[in-house]
C-alpha cells in the first residue's frame, strides 16, 4: 500500500474542508492551524479526529511531522505563509489569490524556484465536469483555434452569510477591490485553451449605497467589474470576477474559428455549436449533453465547487508522488491573479490597457520587485488606491450595528 503524504492545513474553515477531501486522494491530514481559536475549536469538534493536532501558531504547525501544507488563510495573506512553508521544506498548495501585490508575485516565484518543492495553485473551477470536457474537446480540435472567451463568477452573498465569512470592516472581504478575486473566471479559460493573458483593461460598476443587500454587510468595495484581456495568441477574453450582480454561477464560453462551446449555469449541460459551412460534409449544428467525470473520480460530485475541490487535491498529490509539474504552477497562478490587480489599476486610470508581465522571464521581474501598490485601508498612504473607484465609502452606523448583531450570533453558535 502506498504511504500517505502527511498534510498540515492552515485555515480552519475552508482548509478543514479541503483537508477532509485530501484524505480521499492519498494524503493524511495530521495538523490544522487557525489563528482564530473559536473557529479552530469548532472545526476540531466537527472533525472529531484524534489523529489531528490543532495549532493557533503557524510556525509551530510547520514543526510538526508533515510533508505538505494547504494554505487557506485570508485570501490577501497567502504569500508569507507559502514562503514559510517552502522554506521549511514542505510542498504547498495555495488557495486563491496567488498574491496580493506584484512585489509579492516576485517573492513567490523566486521562493518556489529556490525550493525544489511542488507549488500547486488551488484554483478549482477549471475542474468542473463541463470545464474538463471543454478542455478535452478543445485539445481534440473540436472548435478550431481559440478566438474569444468569456469567464464569469457571479456570487452575491446576503448579510447572514457574510457575517459568517468576515469579522468586520477590516476583513479582506469588506474592502478587496471587485476586480481582484478573478481566478475563478480566468482559470477555466486558461486551462481549456492553454493561453495566458498579456494585457488587461478594467471597468468597474461602483459601490451602490441604494442596494439593500449592502445593509448589514460592513462592506465598502464596489459592485461588479469587467476585465477585457488580450491573450498570447491574440484572442480576446471578457472576465467578470467575483461579482455582486443578481445571479449565481460560473459561466465559461469558448469560441474558436470552427465552433463554440459553453456550459449552462442552470444544469451544467454542455452546448457545442458548429456552423455547417465549416465542415464537408456538413455536420450537426448544435448538440447538448451532460458531461461526466472520469471513472476514477466519479466521487468528485460529492465535494464542493462542482467537483473542483476534489481535483485540486488530486493533482497536488499527483505532482508530489510523481515529482512532476503541477497542473497549475506558480507562473500560471501569477498570470491569472495579476489581471485583477492590474485590472484595478486600469479602471482607476480610466481604462488604460495594462501589460501582464510574464514572470517566467527573470529580467521582467525587476520592474515589479518593489511594487507594493495595494488597496488595504490599514496600509494606506499617499500613492496607494482606495478599495472603491468612488473613493472613501462611509458605512452607516445602523448597517454596522446590524452586521455586529449577525456576527455575534454566528460566533455564539460556533
Amino acid at each position: 500500500m502506498e504511504k500517505k503524504i502527511k498534510l498540515g492545513v492552515f485555515g480552519a474553515r475552508r482548509g478543514s474542508h479541503l483537508g477532509g477531501i485530501a484524505n480521499q486522494v492519498g494524503f493524511e491530514m495530521v495538523a490544522l492551524c487557525d489563528t482564530f481559536e473559536p473557529l479552530l475549536m469548532s472545526a476540531k469538534k466537527r472533525m472529531n479526529n484524534d489523529k489531528i493536532t490543532y495549532y493557533t501558531d503557524f510556525d509551530k504547525m510547520l514543526e510538526h511531522d508533515i510533508d505538505a501544507v494547504i494554505i487557506a488563510n485570508y485570501a490577501t495573506e497567502h504569500v508569507w505563509a507559502v514562503i514559510k512553508a517552502l522554506n521549511a521544506g514542505k510542498h504547498v498548495m495555495s488557495e486563491c489569490m496567488a498574491m496580493f501585490t506584484m512585489a509579492e508575485a516576485v517573492q513567490l516565484v523566486e521562493a518556489v524556484e529556490a525550493s525544489n518543492k511542488v507549488y500547486m495553485f488551488a484554483e478549482n473551477y477549471p475542474f468542473s465536469a463541463p470545464n474538463q470536457e471543454m478542455t478535452r474537446l478543445y485539445r481534440a480540435g473540436e472548435i478550431g483555434d481559440f478566438k474569444y472567451g468569456e469567464g464569469e463568477y457571479i456570487h452575491p452573498i446576503n448579510p447572514e452569510e457574510m457575517a459568517g465569512l468576515m469579522s468586520g470592516p477590516d476583513h479582506w472581504r469588506a474592502w478587496l477591490p471587485i476586480t481582484y478575486y478573478c481566478t475563478h473566471s480566468m482559470g477555466p479559460v486558461m486551462l481549456i485553451t492553454g493561453t495566458r493573458p498579456t494585457q488587461v483593461t478594467g471597468f468597474v460598476i461602483p459601490y451602490d449605497d441604494k442596494d439593500t443587500m449592502n445593509f448589514g454587510r460592513a462592506k465598502f468595495n464596489d459592485s461588479s467589474s469587467v476585465l477585457m484581456c488580450r491573450m498570447d495568441n491574440d484572442a480576446l477574453v471578457k472576465i467578470i470576477p467575483w461579482s455582486e450582480l443578481r445571479d449565481h454561477g460560473n459561466r465559461v464560453r469558448i469560441c474558436g474559428n470552427k465552433g463554440t462551446m459553453e456550459a449552462s449555469q442552470q444544469d451544467g449541460r454542455l452546448r457545442v455549436h458548429h456552423e455547417a459551412f465549416d465542415f464537408e460534409p456538413p455536420r450537426t449544428n448544435t448538440v447538448h449533453y451532460m458531461p461526466n467525470f472520469p471513472d476514477f473520480a466519479r466521487q468528485a460530485f460529492r465535494y464542493g465547487h462542482g467537483g473542483g475541490d476534489f481535483f485540486t487535491n488530486y493533482y497536488f498529490h499527483k505532482a508530489i508522488a510523481e515529482n512532476s509539474k503541477p497542473i497549475i504552477d506558480v507562473y500560471m497562478a501569477i498570470d491569472m491573479t495579476a489581471i485583477g490587480i492590474l485590472g484595478y489599476r486600469s479602471a482607476l486610470a480610466g481604462g488604460i490597457p495594462m501589460e501582464i508581465p510574464d514572470f517566467r522571464d527573470k529580467a521582467v521581474r525587476e520592474k515589479y520587485r518593489n511594487d507594493d501598490w495595494n488597496p488595504n485601508p490599514a496600509l494606506h498612504r499617499e500613492g496607494m488606491p482606495l478599495p472603491s473607484v468612488r473613493g472613501k465609502i462611509e458605512l452607516k452606523k445602523e448597517s454596522l450595528d446590524k452586521f455586529n448583531e449577525l456576527r455575534k450570533k454566528f460566533v455564539d453558535e460556533l
